[in-house]
């Protein structure tokens, strides 16, 4: 009886820095919903100064985010594929 492959898929490090670059974005995202709820800049003394940072944090945070969870999406679908090599291994292409 050969041993089954575990259903889980294989989180590579190149996952983890996508993981940690979505927390970024989450981060910029909520200091520039900050200052545009509270009109001020409530979680870094300074920043942002104006409508237009908190504008483009918001903007910059939301593309971050997007970006971080498709690619998180891609390593974890290629780790579960059939070959069990993720997005990041030599054999992708």
């Amino acid at each position: 009886m050969s041993p089954q492959p575990s259903p889980l898929p294989r989180l590579t490090p190149a996952f983890w820095g996508w993981a940690a670059l979505d927390m970024i974005g989450v981060m910029v995202l909520a200091v520039g919903a900050a200052y545009l709820l509270e009109d001020r800049a409530s979680i870094l003394p300074g920043f942002p100064a104006n409508r237009l940072q908190a504008w483009i944090c918001v903007g910059g945070g939301i593309v971050t985010v997007f970006i971080a969870a498709v690619k998180m999406l891609v390593e974890v679908m290629h780790s579960a594929s059939a070959g069990r090599d993720a997005a990041n291994d030599r054999n992708f292409s």
